[in-house]
């Protein structure tokens, strides 16, 4: 009995070693399975990944740097665009048909420099003054130049006349060159500035509306509102510099008229054939100063 008890108490001895055992690797194995599902779990690292780049040809710098195309840009290679703009201005047919709207052109103030005339027209009774490229009230007609006798405006792209009132309508005959004249009068010397502004004021004198050939006009605006004309000197500046006027001031007041009233210039013309004389207030750095010229 005793030996019997002794081979059972050695046999569980063995059976432990061999379970221990067995219980070891099954532990090593899991261990090593856990593990390798760990590291398959982990984010690649992108950092190990090269980035194949192509190598320059060439002698290039060991540092590498982003190429410029700013150069190649500006260059143009393929030319550079161009608005298809035209800034020659459109000719005006001077002896353009007379118009058939209802306008009367009341006066004008005819400049050597074509965008800086200006016209008295009444339209239904109501006068305005209008400059270069200015809608005609009432109608939907521009003022596209300033003759001496006749207005021409561009009606819906047509060009018409419009004649100063009182004056027939006729074509404008083309006017040939002056050829210069020789005389021996007093030896062939100019004449004085005495005579030119007495001859100017006689010519004044039989046609008060010539004044406006030798004192030009411009309308000036600030905020579409008209704040006078700037003074200039036209066809001869003996008459201009004679009465101490400055080219660029800016007359507010004629013949007692406030210039800054858009009816002021039609009031004007309309006695402009009684006039015998003019008195300006121009202003002038600030100031303001009256100027009278007599007939």
């Amino acid at each position: 009995m005793h030996v019997w008890l002794h081979n059972i108490g050695k046999n569980n001895k063995e059976l432990q070693r061999y379970a221990s055992a067995g219980l070891a690797v099954i532990m090593l194995i899991w261990s090593a399975w856990l593990v390798g599902k760990i590291v398959w779990m982990l984010p690649a690292d992108s950092s190990s990944v090269v980035t194949w780049k192509p190598s320059a040809s060439g002698n290039t710098p060991s540092h590498s740097k982003e190429l410029d195309l700013s150069n190649v840009h500006q260059s143009h290679l393929f030319g550079q665009y161009q608005a298809n703009t035209d800034t020659k201005p459109k000719p005006v047919v001077q002896d353009a048909p007379k118009t058939q709207l209802n306008l009367i052109l009341v006066g004008v103030v005819a400049s050597s420099e074509r965008n800086l005339g200006l016209a008295v027209i009444a339209n239904r009774g109501q006068q305005a003054t209008y400059g270069i490229s200015e809608r005609i009230e009432g109608t939907r007609a521009k003022l596209k130049a300033v003759l001496n006798d006749r207005v021409i405006i561009d009606n819906a792209g047509r060009d018409e006349t419009l004649m100063l009132e009182g004056i027939d309508y006729k074509k404008l005959e083309v006017s040939e060159p002056r050829r210069a004249i020789v005389s021996n009068v007093q030896g062939n010397n100019p004449a004085s500035a005495e005579d030119k502004i007495e001859t100017i004021r006689n010519e004044i004198t039989e046609n008060p509306q010539k004044i406006f050939d030798y004192v030009r006009l411009s309308q000036v605006k600030k905020d579409d509102q008209v704040i006078g004309y700037r003074v200039s000197p036209g066809q001869d500046p003996e008459l201009f510099n004679s009465v101490g006027l400055q080219n660029g001031d800016i007359a507010i007041r004629l013949n007692g008229e406030d210039l800054t009233d858009k009816d002021s210039m039609g009031k004007i013309f309309q006695n402009i054939s009684e006039l015998t004389e003019l008195s300006l207030t121009v202003e002038r750095d600030g100031q303001q100063h009256d100027i009278y010229i007599e007939f």
